[in-house]
């Protein structure tokens, strides 16, 4: 009877151990380590060998251990809040950005909740029929070469029915906005160039991107999305002058890198930069906040804000980083999209990414980042973009 006991103890033991050990790779991960891989994930050149990928454009990969922290360079790695700043310092940061001239006024209406939310073509082409600048840049925009129009469009409100809203009111965004960064330099110039061409690209990519994923308020985020790259312009222009005008902050390589030099030099990294401009512009705290927290994903694990947020802030994460990808060349080939993706994830700073990548939600990613709509598209305005340059 004793060694039937012991026997079923044992038993129990077994069957235990393995039941926690399936629950451990099933249930969500606590708040600092990153989330387990979707199931469409498979392994990417270049991946950790103890990684799964967050994206994959082939057949899944069985489960793989994932390290429990950050690597290294994250980890050690401190995000510098304004309000941590010594005072002079946070002053002559603030002094420097009041030299950014403000955009116009339509600025503010073409960025309110109500215009983002309820605005119609029509509405649109109104505002910027007024706005004579601006409508040049809409014409010129839909009547490039490459879109391949037999006709050309004469009418803002044609632009608009053939670019869609979203990718109108980034034009407009842009061209309002470029009146404040005026580069006195050929290296700060190829510098702003580079942004506002990765600015352009991730718009065009989340505009596309949410609305395969039925992102709610989707206006919003392809504006903020765009308004995250100002954070960089001002960044770039600001260590131009710290640097005597001879040079300019690099535009490519690691998000986590550039943040670091940032704040080596400024105090601040680009997107905190960012904050304080469009509050010096007067734009409300919430915009601030919601633009802000585009960069600042690449410290912010799952578990610190509401999953919905976290997704929707991954996704426009993902845009800004391979929108940079692809305004410095690189190819928007048959899953070329899925594979920088992957790469963006699977690297140094993509920790916390891939992590909010994983949730059950944006588990068709890869596929819509392989659509030929969206890819073609991206495709086209890339091409246009190297055709001017």
């Amino acid at each position: 009877m004793s060694l039937i006991l012991i026997s079923l103890a044992l038993l129990g033991v077994l069957l235990g151990g393995w039941l926690l050990w399936r629950q451990q790779g099933a249930a969500p991960v606590p708040v600092r380590p990153a989330a387990r891989p979707p199931r469409a994930m498979a392994d990417a050149p270049g991946a950790r060998a103890t990684t799964t990928p967050a994206l994959a454009t082939t057949a899944p990969a069985p489960p793989a251990a994932r390290p429990a922290m950050p690597p290294a360079a994250l980890g050690s790695f401190h995000w510098a809040e304004p309000a941590a700043l010594a005072p002079d310092q946070r002053q002559a940061l603030q002094d420097a950005i009041r030299h950014i001239p403000r955009p116009p006024a339509a600025l503010h209406q073409l960025l309110s909740p109500q215009f983002l939310e309820r605005a119609s073509s029509s509405e649109l082409a109104e505002l910027i029929n007024g706005e004579a600048r601006i409508a040049a840049k809409v014409l010129a925009s839909v009547n490039a070469p490459c879109h391949g129009l037999k006709k050309p469009v004469s009418s803002i409100g044609q632009a608009v029915t053939f670019l869609g809203l979203n990718t109108v009111r980034s034009i407009c965004l842009q061209s309002m906005l470029e009146s404040a960064f005026k580069p006195g330099s050929p290296a700060l110039k190829q510098a702003h160039d580079t942004i506002w061409a990765a600015s352009a690209l991730a718009s065009e990519l989340c505009t596309r991107l949410s609305g395969k994923l039925g992102t709610p308020d989707a206006g919003a985020l392809v504006a903020q999305v765009l308004l995250s790259f100002l954070g960089h312009l001002a960044t770039a222009t600001l260590l131009s002058q710290h640097a005597g005008g001879q040079t300019a902050a690099p535009t490519g390589g690691a998000l986590l890198d550039r943040v670091r030099n940032a704040q080596d030099a400024l105090g601040l990294g680009p997107s905190e930069i960012g904050g304080l401009l469009l509050r010096q512009w007067g734009l409300p705290e919430t915009i601030v906040d919601e633009v802000r927290a585009i960069d600042r994903l690449l410290v912010t694990a799952v578990g610190e804000m509401p999953a919905a947020t976290g997704q929707r802030l991954a996704v426009a994460h993902l845009c800004a980083r391979l929108g940079e990808q692809l305004a410095v060349g690189a190819a928007i080939s048959d899953g070329g999209l899925a594979r920088l993706a992957a790469e963006q994830a699977l690297a140094d700073d993509g920790f916390y990414l891939q992590a909010h990548l994983a949730a059950p939600a944006l588990a068709r990613l890869p596929e819509h980042l392989q659509a030929p709509d969206l890819t073609g598209g991206l495709r086209t305005l890339q091409q246009g973009m190297q055709a001017r340059g």
